[in-house]
Protein backbone atom coordinates (compact mmCIF):
# COMPACT_ATOMS: atom_id res chain seq x y z
CA UNK A 1 0.00 0.00 0.00
CA UNK A 2 1.42 3.37 -1.06
CA UNK A 3 1.04 6.08 1.58
CA UNK A 4 1.40 9.87 1.52
CA UNK A 5 4.51 9.57 3.66
CA UNK A 6 6.10 7.39 0.99
CA UNK A 7 5.21 9.76 -1.85
CA UNK A 8 6.20 13.06 -0.22
CA UNK A 9 10.01 12.58 -0.47
CA UNK A 10 9.69 11.61 -4.14
CA UNK A 11 7.66 14.73 -4.85
CA UNK A 12 10.31 16.87 -3.19
CA UNK A 13 12.98 15.32 -5.39
CA UNK A 14 10.86 16.00 -8.47
CA UNK A 15 10.44 19.63 -7.41
CA UNK A 16 14.19 20.09 -6.95
CA UNK A 17 14.86 18.36 -10.29
CA UNK A 18 12.39 20.73 -11.97
CA UNK A 19 14.06 23.72 -10.31
CA UNK A 20 17.54 22.71 -11.46
CA UNK A 21 16.38 22.15 -15.04
CA UNK A 22 14.11 25.19 -15.26
CA UNK A 23 15.11 27.85 -12.72
CA UNK A 24 13.38 30.63 -14.65
CA UNK A 25 10.04 28.87 -14.32
CA UNK A 26 10.65 28.37 -10.62
CA UNK A 27 11.54 31.98 -9.91
CA UNK A 28 8.91 33.71 -12.04
CA UNK A 29 6.03 31.44 -11.17
CA UNK A 30 5.11 31.16 -14.85
CA UNK A 31 3.39 27.95 -15.82
CA UNK A 32 1.09 25.45 -14.14
CA UNK A 33 0.47 26.13 -10.45
CA UNK A 34 1.40 23.43 -7.97
CA UNK A 35 1.49 23.25 -4.20
CA UNK A 36 5.28 23.56 -4.42
CA UNK A 37 5.53 26.78 -6.48
CA UNK A 38 6.01 29.05 -3.48
CA UNK A 39 8.27 26.60 -1.67
CA UNK A 40 10.90 27.00 -4.36
CA UNK A 41 11.69 30.46 -2.99
CA UNK A 42 12.50 30.01 0.67
CA UNK A 43 16.14 28.97 1.13
CA UNK A 44 19.66 29.19 -0.26
CA UNK A 45 19.10 26.03 -2.28
CA UNK A 46 16.11 27.59 -4.02
CA UNK A 47 17.43 31.16 -4.20
CA UNK A 48 21.20 30.82 -4.72
CA UNK A 49 21.53 34.60 -4.51
CA UNK A 50 20.85 34.35 -0.77
CA UNK A 51 24.28 32.74 -0.34
CA UNK A 52 25.80 36.07 -1.33
CA UNK A 53 23.30 38.52 0.15
CA UNK A 54 23.32 36.91 3.61
CA UNK A 55 27.05 37.66 3.84
CA UNK A 56 26.24 41.35 4.31
CA UNK A 57 24.40 40.58 7.54
CA UNK A 58 26.81 38.10 9.13
CA UNK A 59 28.02 39.33 12.50
CA UNK A 60 31.64 40.30 12.92
CA UNK A 61 33.86 41.30 15.84
CA UNK A 62 33.12 44.99 15.33
CA UNK A 63 29.38 44.57 15.76
CA UNK A 64 28.95 41.61 18.09
CA UNK A 65 28.16 42.02 21.75
CA UNK A 66 28.09 39.64 24.67
CA UNK A 67 24.82 41.21 25.76
CA UNK A 68 21.67 39.37 24.70
CA UNK A 69 18.20 40.58 25.59
CA UNK A 70 16.18 37.80 27.19
CA UNK A 71 12.70 37.61 25.70
CA UNK A 72 9.55 36.37 27.43
CA UNK A 73 5.95 35.98 26.34
CA UNK A 74 5.19 39.26 28.14
CA UNK A 75 7.37 41.09 25.62
CA UNK A 76 5.09 40.33 22.68
CA UNK A 77 1.57 39.31 21.68
CA UNK A 78 0.91 36.25 19.50
CA UNK A 79 -1.76 35.60 16.88
CA UNK A 80 -2.74 32.89 14.40
CA UNK A 81 -2.23 29.69 16.41
CA UNK A 82 -0.80 26.76 14.46
CA UNK A 83 0.18 23.40 15.94
CA UNK A 84 2.01 24.20 19.21
CA UNK A 85 2.80 27.85 18.49
CA UNK A 86 1.74 31.01 16.67
CA UNK A 87 2.67 32.34 13.24
CA UNK A 88 2.23 36.10 13.81
CA UNK A 89 3.67 38.22 16.62
CA UNK A 90 3.97 41.88 17.59
CA UNK A 91 6.15 43.33 20.31
CA UNK A 92 4.51 45.11 23.25
CA UNK A 93 7.03 47.92 23.21
CA UNK A 94 9.84 49.22 21.07
CA UNK A 95 12.83 47.07 20.21
CA UNK A 96 14.54 49.98 18.46
CA UNK A 97 14.78 53.32 20.24
CA UNK A 98 13.11 56.40 18.74
CA UNK A 99 16.56 57.85 18.07
CA UNK A 100 17.68 54.71 16.22
CA UNK A 101 14.54 54.75 14.08
CA UNK A 102 14.92 58.43 13.19
CA UNK A 103 18.56 57.93 12.23
CA UNK A 104 17.60 55.06 9.89
CA UNK A 105 14.99 57.20 8.13
CA UNK A 106 17.40 60.12 7.82
CA UNK A 107 20.14 57.97 6.30
CA UNK A 108 17.67 56.39 3.86
CA UNK A 109 16.43 59.80 2.71
CA UNK A 110 19.99 61.13 2.41
CA UNK A 111 21.05 58.20 0.23
CA UNK A 112 17.83 58.34 -1.79
CA UNK A 113 18.50 62.01 -2.53
CA UNK A 114 21.66 60.90 -4.33
CA UNK A 115 20.71 57.58 -5.92
CA UNK A 116 16.91 57.50 -5.76
CA UNK A 117 14.52 54.96 -4.24
CA UNK A 118 14.48 51.55 -5.95
CA UNK A 119 11.16 50.26 -7.28
CA UNK A 120 11.97 47.04 -9.16
CA UNK A 121 13.87 44.77 -6.75
CA UNK A 122 11.08 42.39 -5.77
CA UNK A 123 9.55 41.04 -8.97
CA UNK A 124 5.77 40.97 -8.99
CA UNK A 125 5.43 42.81 -5.67
CA UNK A 126 8.03 45.60 -5.67
CA UNK A 127 8.32 48.16 -2.91
CA UNK A 128 9.71 51.67 -2.96
CA UNK A 129 12.81 50.96 -0.94
CA UNK A 130 16.52 51.33 -0.27
CA UNK A 131 18.61 48.17 0.34
CA UNK A 132 20.19 48.24 3.79
CA UNK A 133 23.53 47.31 2.23
CA UNK A 134 23.52 50.84 0.76
CA UNK A 135 23.15 52.34 4.25
CA UNK A 136 26.40 51.76 6.20
CA UNK A 137 25.21 53.18 9.52
CA UNK A 138 21.92 51.27 9.38
CA UNK A 139 23.71 48.08 8.38
CA UNK A 140 26.06 48.40 11.35
CA UNK A 141 23.12 49.01 13.70
CA UNK A 142 21.12 46.08 12.30
CA UNK A 143 24.04 43.66 12.60
CA UNK A 144 24.57 44.56 16.24
CA UNK A 145 20.86 44.26 17.07
CA UNK A 146 20.49 40.93 15.29
CA UNK A 147 22.52 39.22 17.98
CA UNK A 148 21.32 41.18 20.98
CA UNK A 149 17.63 41.73 20.15
CA UNK A 150 16.20 40.33 16.93
CA UNK A 151 17.49 36.76 16.73
CA UNK A 152 16.68 36.13 20.43
CA UNK A 153 13.18 37.49 19.79
CA UNK A 154 12.59 35.30 16.73
CA UNK A 155 14.00 32.21 18.43
CA UNK A 156 11.60 32.68 21.33
CA UNK A 157 8.57 33.47 19.18
CA UNK A 158 9.01 30.60 16.71
CA UNK A 159 10.68 28.02 18.97
CA UNK A 160 7.85 25.46 18.50
CA UNK A 161 8.78 25.21 14.81
CA UNK A 162 12.51 25.89 14.39
CA UNK A 163 14.75 22.79 14.39
CA UNK A 164 17.74 25.02 15.24
CA UNK A 165 17.16 28.66 16.13
CA UNK A 166 20.89 29.40 16.05
CA UNK A 167 20.80 29.05 12.24
CA UNK A 168 18.58 32.08 11.63
CA UNK A 169 20.15 34.37 9.02
CA UNK A 170 18.90 37.60 7.48
CA UNK A 171 19.13 37.15 3.71
CA UNK A 172 17.74 40.51 2.62
CA UNK A 173 16.87 43.78 4.30
CA UNK A 174 15.55 47.11 3.06
CA UNK A 175 13.88 50.35 4.14
CA UNK A 176 10.41 50.84 2.65
CA UNK A 177 8.74 54.20 2.10
CA UNK A 178 4.98 54.57 1.64
CA UNK A 179 3.89 58.05 0.51
CA UNK A 180 0.22 58.95 0.09
CA UNK A 181 1.09 62.12 -1.84
CA UNK A 182 2.89 60.27 -4.60
CA UNK A 183 4.57 56.95 -5.29
CA UNK A 184 3.63 53.78 -3.44
CA UNK A 185 0.94 53.95 -0.75
CA UNK A 186 0.26 50.21 -0.26
CA UNK A 187 1.53 46.74 -1.08
CA UNK A 188 -0.83 44.12 -2.49
CA UNK A 189 -1.24 40.73 -0.75
CA UNK A 190 1.75 38.48 -1.34
CA UNK A 191 4.05 35.88 0.22
CA UNK A 192 7.72 36.50 0.95
CA UNK A 193 10.55 34.29 -0.30
CA UNK A 194 11.96 33.27 3.07
CA UNK A 195 11.11 31.35 6.25
CA UNK A 196 10.39 34.30 8.56
CA UNK A 197 9.84 38.00 7.92
CA UNK A 198 9.81 40.97 10.23
CA UNK A 199 9.20 44.68 9.88
CA UNK A 200 10.04 47.55 12.21
CA UNK A 201 8.02 50.78 12.32
CA UNK A 202 10.44 53.67 11.82
CA UNK A 203 8.14 56.66 12.34
CA UNK A 204 5.18 57.58 14.53
CA UNK A 205 1.75 56.24 13.57
CA UNK A 206 0.46 59.83 13.86
CA UNK A 207 2.54 60.71 10.79
CA UNK A 208 0.08 58.92 8.50
CA UNK A 209 -3.50 57.66 8.20
CA UNK A 210 -4.05 53.92 7.70
CA UNK A 211 -1.04 51.66 7.37
CA UNK A 212 -0.09 48.49 9.19
CA UNK A 213 0.54 44.94 8.00
CA UNK A 214 -2.58 43.24 6.67
CA UNK A 215 -2.96 39.47 7.09
CA UNK A 216 -5.44 37.39 5.13
CA UNK A 217 -5.68 34.88 7.98
CA UNK A 218 -6.81 37.60 10.39
CA UNK A 219 -8.81 39.63 7.85
CA UNK A 220 -7.31 42.60 9.65
CA UNK A 221 -4.21 44.77 9.86
CA UNK A 222 -1.70 45.01 12.69
CA UNK A 223 -0.53 48.54 13.41
CA UNK A 224 2.56 49.13 15.51
CA UNK A 225 4.25 52.17 16.99
CA UNK A 226 7.70 53.53 16.24
CA UNK A 227 10.39 50.99 17.11
CA UNK A 228 8.00 48.05 17.52
CA UNK A 229 8.27 44.85 15.48
CA UNK A 230 5.81 42.60 13.64
CA UNK A 231 7.18 39.14 12.78
CA UNK A 232 5.50 36.29 10.92
CA UNK A 233 5.95 33.15 8.88
CA UNK A 234 6.87 34.38 5.40
CA UNK A 235 4.51 31.99 3.65
CA UNK A 236 1.25 33.39 5.02
CA UNK A 237 -0.58 35.86 2.77
CA UNK A 238 -0.04 39.46 3.85
CA UNK A 239 0.29 42.97 2.49
CA UNK A 240 0.97 46.60 3.32
CA UNK A 241 -2.29 48.31 4.31
CA UNK A 242 -2.69 51.50 2.32
CA UNK A 243 -2.15 54.94 3.78
CA UNK A 244 -4.46 57.82 2.83
CA UNK A 245 -2.22 60.64 4.04
CA UNK A 246 1.33 61.20 5.22
CA UNK A 247 4.40 58.99 4.94
CA UNK A 248 5.14 55.64 6.52
CA UNK A 249 8.63 54.13 6.87
CA UNK A 250 9.43 50.55 7.86
CA UNK A 251 12.50 48.32 7.91
CA UNK A 252 11.82 44.88 6.41
CA UNK A 253 14.02 41.79 6.67
CA UNK A 254 13.69 38.30 5.19
CA UNK A 255 15.11 35.52 7.36
CA UNK A 256 16.15 32.02 6.29
CA UNK A 257 17.26 28.99 8.30
CA UNK A 258 20.77 28.16 7.13
CA UNK A 259 21.31 24.51 6.24
CA UNK A 260 17.65 23.50 6.50
CA UNK A 261 16.46 23.74 2.90
CA UNK A 262 14.10 20.75 2.92
CA UNK A 263 12.62 21.72 6.29
CA UNK A 264 12.11 25.27 4.99
CA UNK A 265 10.16 23.98 1.99
CA UNK A 266 7.93 21.82 4.19
CA UNK A 267 7.28 24.61 6.70
CA UNK A 268 6.40 27.04 3.92
CA UNK A 269 3.92 24.63 2.37
CA UNK A 270 2.38 23.86 5.76
CA UNK A 271 1.53 27.50 6.47
CA UNK A 272 0.92 29.07 3.07
CA UNK A 273 -2.79 28.23 2.90
CA UNK A 274 -3.66 29.33 6.44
Amino acid sequence: MITTAMIAPLLELLVLHSFINNPVLAFTGVGPSTSFDWALKVSELHIPGYRETKQHFILDTDTTSNEEVMMTHADYSSLLPFQNGHLIHKTNGYLFTPEECSSIVQEAEDVAARMGWTTTRHGNYPTTDIPIVELPNTLHLLKSTLQSRLYPLLRHQFSPYLPDGTKLRVADGFIVKYDAAGGQSELKPHRDGSVLSFNVALNDSTDYEGGGTWFHSLNDSIRIEKGEVVSHASGILHGGHGISSGRRYIMVCFVILEGYDTWSMRFYNNVRDL
